[in-house]
């Protein structure tokens, strides 16, 4: 029995229209129904139904680089227990903080950084040190960039 909360798993026909969008963004939804022979009530109920779980925010498209953000960094960040709320709510208020997620290991957070420079990176390195409940941060700046975000392979997998 299915429920609403229950994620709905992809299938082939879900993984040929994200893999032509990922070929050509800007299709419409006629175009897409044309090259994958279905009708285009088709591929706009997929793309709604899609929205919600798989199709992430446009925000992932943008470079910080393209916006003058020329450094990008991994910052490791330990907080003290008990700051949880107040430690999330105080990053989220720094523009130069585009993600953070909770790891296992020896931090707790995993905050990506965008910074203008090398000095601009040590002013936001500071303005997270001074958030309530962070503890410690170690940071890795990244060099270069050799494979970045990627979906297709596994899309690819859906069709086999």
């Amino acid at each position: 029995m299915s429920t609403s909360n229950q994620k709905r798993e992809l299938d082939a026909l879900d993984a040929k229209i994200l893999l032509a969008l990922i070929e050509k963004p800007d299709a419409t939804i006629v175009a897409l129904a044309q090259q994958l022979s279905v009708s285009r009530n088709t591929v706009q109920a997929r793309l709604q139904k899609l929205g919600g779980d798989t199709l992430e925010s446009f925000q992932r498209r943008i470079s910080p680089r393209s916006l003058g953000y020329a450094v990008t960094a991994f910052m490791n960040a330990s907080i003290r227990q008990g700051y949880d709320k107040e430690t999330m709510k105080s990053l989220a208020e720094i523009p130069e903080v585009i993600e953070i997620f909770a790891t296992t290991g020896d931090a707790d957070l995993r905050i990506t950084v965008a910074a203008r420079s090398t000095d601009d990176l040590h002013r936001v390195n500071q303005l997270i040190l001074d958030v309530p409940g962070i503890v410690r941060t170690s940071t890795s700046v990244v060099l270069r960039e050799f494979l970045g975000y990627r979906t297709h392979q596994l899309l690819e997998r859906l069709l086999d």
